[in-house]
């Protein structure tokens, strides 16, 4: 049922180093988790076989967001340099199981009339990813921005633009907000392949069920769409600096009360 389901990030368990981070949310309780590399290290073999000993499945990478600047660059040579780490990146995932690599729709330039030179590499080159990731039996889920793609439609007109059919929309509930939108009428929009979740109040990002959100509401739209993704919780770092064992099974009970009994479709 929905607890095999369970997933959180560990982004939201930075500064630990990546294989800190997967251990204790293994010991919390999570069957997976949702890698977001913070070094280059992490792709490597001696890596991979550190992750590997935790014991936990990767349901998830996000693209880090650490290297933003080398994916979402128009300068040949690095992208070049992207596409030879892209590969590392989906085999380490890959071996744990993985089949989900999280991007974001890129950012067009502020300097207009210069498409060709800056803009086209950049959708070309996550045209490529999507290829790349279809050759390594991944699913590309495209997220939701409040800048880039705000709303339902644009996020789908993105991936419309994109013309590759491994990538689907992929909903985070606070960015949703952040753009003045409700996180259950977004994801009545649309059929999403992922789902990262957090709250929102005072800051983005907010442990869920710590803010504002009707998760009663957000659920009964994840079983309208017969949602068959991941749980993934991916709040801010700064609800875990000081007790991130204790945290982690809060978010666990979370997930249990809410999600516990989800249908699988």
């Amino acid at each position: 049922m929905g607890k095999e389901r369970f997933s959180f990030s560990t982004g939201a368990l930075y500064p630990y180093d990546s294989v800190t981070a997967l251990q204790l949310i293994h010991d919390a309780g999570f069957p997976r988790a949702e890698l977001m590399p913070q070094a280059l290290s992490d792709v490597s073999e001696e890596s991979t076989l550190a992750f590997e000993k935790t014991g936990i499945l990767l349901g998830s990478i996000h693209y880090p967001l650490v290297f933003f600047g080398m994916q979402y660059n128009c300068t040949p040579s690095m992208i070049a340099d992207s596409r030879a780490y892209a590969k590392k990146l989906l085999g380490m995932g890959k071996r744990l199981d993985c089949h989900i690599l999280v991007v974001h729709p890129h950012d067009e330039p502020s300097l207009k009339g210069y498409d060709k030179l800056l803009n086209q590499p950049m959708i070309d080159n996550l045209r490529w990813l999507a290829d790349t990731c279809a050759d390594y039996g991944y699913t590309m889920a495209m997220e939701n921005h409040p800048r880039s793609a705000p709303t339902a439609k644009a996020l789908l007109d993105y991936i419309e633009m994109l013309d590759r059919p491994g990538v689907k929309p992929m909903v985070d509930t606070t960015e949703v907000k952040e753009a003045d939108g409700e996180p259950a009428e977004f994801l009545r929009q649309l059929t999403p392949c992922h789902l990262h979740m957090s709250d929102f109040g005072t800051f983005k990002h907010v442990p869920a069920g710590d803010g504002i959100f009707d998760w009663k509401d957000i659920r009964a739209a994840l079983e309208e769409k017969k949602y068959k993704g991941y749980f993934t919780l991916e709040p801010a770092y700064r609800w875990y600096i000081a007790e991130p064992a204790k945290e982690l099974a809060r978010a666990y009970r979370f997930l249990e009360e809410n999600f516990g009994d989800f249908p699988d479709f």
